[in-house]
C-alpha cells in the first residue's frame, strides 16, 4: 500500500486551470472528474497523439497516458506520434507501441479512422500533428486534449484542460488521472512515462517553470518503484560522438552574440547537419546550451529542415518568446520556450528574425 503526501493542493491547482468540456457540462472552476471519467468509460477504441518532433514531455505523455488508460479502461489504445519516437527517447516504457506518422502513415490513417475517442497531448491545436491533421480534423470521434500550452483550440476539442502556468503535460496528466481514477491509476511504467516528462521540460527543475506543485507530483512518482537516478542518465547521456563534436562545431562556428541586445543566433544549414551525420532529434538541448552564457537572455536557434525552417527560442527574463514567435511565423509556446516553423528560406527567416530584434 502507498503512502501519498496530502493532496489538498492538487485541488488548488486544478481550481485554477483552464477547463471546459462543450456539451458535456458547464464551464467550472475545478476539473471535469465525471466528464472525462465517463469519456474514458465510454471509449472502444481509442486513439493518443502528441505533436511534430516529439520530445520528452510529448513522448511521455502519450506513453503516461496509454499506460494509465490501459490499466484502468477496457479500451483498445492505439498511441501514435506524428514523426515516430525519437531514438533517444526509446528507452521509455511502451514506445514499441507507438506508431510513426511517417513510417505507419497508413495504420495511423486506419486507427484514427476506427477511433471513437482521441486523446491528444502537449499540443494546442490538432495541426501540430502534421500530416496526420486533416484525418484529425475530419474524425467524428469524442476528442479530449491534456495540454499545457498558451491558446489551446478549445474549438476543436470536447473537454479541454489546460494549464499555462504547470511544469509541463506530463505534470498535467498525474494530477488529472490522479483525481479521476485515484492514486491507484498509475503503476512503474507510467510513473518513468511521466517523471520523465517532467524532468526534460523544467531541465531537472532548473527552470522558470517549477512551481511547488511540480516538486510534490515527482515525489508521489516515487512510491511507484522509479529510479531517478536511472532516469537522469537516460536523458542526460545521449550522445554520440558525432552529436557531441556537432554541439561543438554548432557552438563555435555558427554562434553569433549580439551583447547589446542580450541575444544569441545560432543558424544551421541542413549541410551542416549532414556532414556530421547528425539528425534534427539529436539537436535536442542545443539551444540550452546557448542559454549558459551569463550575459544573454534570449537564444534563438534557426535550421533548415526538409523545405521548411524552423525555430527553437529560450529567454530567462527580458523576452516573451511564445509572443516573439507568434508574431514573427505564427508559432508559439511559453514565455520563456516557444518554437516556429517559417516558410521563407533560411536567409530570409534570419533577416526577419535580425530586424525586428534590431539586431
Amino acid at each position: 500500500m502507498h503512502s501519498f503526501l496530502s493532496g489538498s493542493h492538487v485541488c488548488n491547482r486544478l481550481r485554477n486551470m483552464q477547463i471546459e468540456s462543450r456539451h458535456t457540462i458547464e464551464l467550472g472552476c475545478e476539473l471535469p472528474v465525471e466528464a472525462v471519467r465517463t469519456a474514458f468509460a465510454e471509449a472502444r477504441r481509442t486513439v493518443l497523439v502528441a505533436h511534430t518532433n516529439a520530445d520528452g514531455d510529448a513522448v511521455g505523455s502519450v506513453t503516461g497516458m496509454y499506460a494509465v488508460l490501459r490499466k484502468m479502461t477496457s479500451s483498445h489504445l492505439t498511441p501514435m506520434l506524428p514523426d515516430g519516437c525519437p531514438d533517444d527517447l526509446r528507452w521509455l516504457p511502451n514506445t514499441g507501441a507507438i506508431l510513426s506518422g511517417q513510417s505507419d502513415y497508413e495504420a495511423c490513417l486506419k486507427a484514427i479512422e476506427e477511433a471513437d475517442t482521441v486523446v491528444a497531448v502537449d499540443l494546442n491545436n490538432l495541426d501540430r500533428t502534421g500530416r496526420l491533421a486533416e484525418a484529425f480534423a475530419q474524425s467524428k470521434a469524442r476528442k479530449l486534449l491534456f495540454d499545457h500550452h498558451e491558446g489551446p483550440d478549445r474549438e476543436a476539442f470536447d473537454i479541454v484542460v489546460s494549464d499555462p502556468e504547470i511544469s509541463s503535460t506530463c505534470e498535467l496528466i498525474y494530477w488529472s488521472m490522479r483525481e479521476v481514477f485515484g492514486p491507484e491509476a498509475f503503476d512503474l511504467d507510467s510513473a518513468i512515462s511521466l517523471y520523465t516528462g517532467i524532468c526534460t521540460d523544467t531541465g531537472t527543475f532548473s527552470y522558470s517553470n517549477t512551481l511547488p506543485g511540480v516538486y510534490t507530483a515527482a515525489a508521489e512518482l516515487l512510491h511507484y518503484g522509479i529510479d531517478p537516478m536511472a532516469i537522469n542518465r537516460e536523458i542526460k547521456n545521449v550522445f554520440t560522438p558525432q552529436r557531441l563534436q556537432f554541439f561543438g562545431y554548432a557552438i563555435s562556428q555558427r554562434l553569433t552574440i549580439y551583447p547589446e541586445q542580450q541575444v544569441a543566433l545560432m543558424v544551421l544549414r541542413k549541410s551542416d547537419m549532414e556532414s556530421y551525420c547528425v539528425e534534427s532529434h539529436e539537436l535536442t538541448g542545443l539551444i540550452n546550451e546557448v542559454m549558459r552564457l551569463h550575459d544573454t537572455d534570449c537564444g534563438i536557434l534557426i535550421r533548415e529542415e526538409d523545405g521548411k525552417v524552423r525555430l527553437s527560442l529560450r529567454s530567462k527574463t527580458r523576452y516573451d518568446v511564445n509572443r516573439l514567435a507568434g508574431e514573427l511565423f505564427g508559432g508559439g509556446g511559453h514565455v520563456r520556450a516557444a518554437g516556429a516553423t517559417s516558410l521563407l528560406t533560411l536567409d530570409e527567416t534570419v533577416e526577419t528574425v535580425k530586424r525586428r530584434l534590431a539586431l
